[in-house]
């Protein structure tokens, strides 16, 4: 509220005390306590969430021209006002819709065209193989047990077939890699069966044992088949054959590298992620360097960029969602839609609405009263003022 006229209410409440003060002197009565002065009663009103626009209603109401509520503020509550309007939802602008539209139209070609995007990925990473540094990891890395291929565990899909390759097992890879013994599962008309074949190199720390099976993983990463996903091959010791037929079909894929892997489940479908979150955030964080002169964003601005992620990567979700169904449908291969489900654009989905749901909770908790209490006081206010007036000779 303006300086000047917080100190004329605060003359007009001296003087209403003073004749408060006589008159209670006069009737003999001590329970006639003076008025605050506006300035106590607006802070003791301790409202914050509608003081953004308590100036225009003041404005209105009074055809007060030059108005500062937040001046009536004491300097704690000025703190806590600030914290509350950080924390405060931010109205999405045009812009924010444009650019929600174009991230969640490159996450949906992103899906539209996955497999072209998974190809392309597949052969530059291909090319990567006959590289200096990929030919020495791979020599670092033979004679390891968890690379048996012997009867039983061989061809193209043998990575799926034992906990050596899985990025899920590390315990089980580690301990074959220093024991120098391979172990697997095998199943003969649906009798399971352990099996070890021992004769490897072995390894005598796990710090050594570590960098070869990194070494050893990365080498078969760029390969077409490159690595099952994590925990995949626990599908192959589940003594149920559809789901290991399940897990062998699906990694295997309809030709050499088509199948469901790491590359192709986890890392080419992140491109659309990436690619969301680059246009969410350089809008977000160039409109604030442009309004501030600082990237650097406020709790509100904060959740604003959250909300727009949320609905660009749900449009991707949806796409993926989508083709997945549908493919599984008319496609003579139907398990195969499973790869184009984007794995990776769920995860960060869910993550951000648990978040979103946590600032829409935390709002309601620090919601405070309406400023129509501090309306009514400063009216109240005014009536006293006016009645100790109209006592004046």
């Amino acid at each position: 509220m303006d300086e000047t006229i917080l100190r004329n209410l605060d003359t007009q409440s001296r003087r209403l005390r003073e004749i408060e003060e006589e008159l209670g002197r006069l009737m003999d009565d001590d329970a006639i306590r003076p008025v605050a002065t506006p300035r106590e009663r607006v802070a003791r009103a301790g409202s914050y969430a509608g003081l953004t626009q308590v100036n225009d209603a003041l404005r209105g109401a009074r055809g007060w021209t030059d108005v500062d509520a937040a001046a009536a503020l004491t300097a704690v509550q000025q703190d806590a006002f600030d914290a509350w309007r950080d924390r405060e939802r931010l109205p999405w602008a045009i812009d924010d819709l444009v650019v929600v539209g174009l991230a969640g139209a490159v996450g949906f070609a992103a899906t539209w065209f996955d497999a072209d995007l998974d190809r392309a990925l597949r052969r530059r990473l291909a090319g990567l193989k006959d590289t200096e540094l990929i030919r020495s990891w791979e020599r670092d890395g033979r004679r390891l047990a968890i690379d048996h291929t012997g009867p039983g565990f061989g061809g193209p899909d043998h990575r799926v077939r034992s906990s050596g390759h899985d990025l899920g097992r590390p315990i089980a890879a580690l301990r074959q890699i220093r024991d120098g013994v391979f172990t697997g599962v095998a199943w003969d008309d649906g009798i399971r069966h352990d099996v070890e074949r021992p004769g490897f190199r072995t390894v005598g720390s796990l710090t050594e044992a570590l960098g070869l099976w990194a070494k050893h993983l990365a080498a078969d990463f760029v390969t077409p088949m490159s690595l099952p996903l994590p925990g995949w091959t626990l599908l192959y010791e589940i003594p149920h054959r559809g789901l290991r037929k399940f897990a062998h079909e699906v990694y295997r894929g309809t030709e050499l590298g088509a199948g469901l892997n790491i590359r192709s489940g986890a890392v080419s479908p992140s491109l659309a992620l990436l690619a969301t979150e680059t246009i969410i955030r350089t809008h977000v964080h160039a409109r604030a360097a442009v309004r501030t002169g600082n990237s650097g964003l406020t709790a509100s601005e904060e959740a604003l960029r959250d909300e727009l992620l949320l609905s660009a990567h749900a449009v991707t979700a949806v796409a993926s969602m989508g083709k997945a169904v549908a493919r599984s449908l008319v496609m003579p291969t139907g398990k195969m839609a499973l790869r184009h489900v984007n794995v990776p654009v769920l995860l960060r989905l869910g993550m951000l609405a648990v978040d979103a749901r946590g600032r829409a909770r935390a709002r309601t908790d620090a919601a405070a009263p309406d400023w129509n209490t501090v309306l009514t006081e400063l009216d109240r206010i005014d009536a006293d003022i006016a009645a100790g007036l109209n006592l004046l000779p």
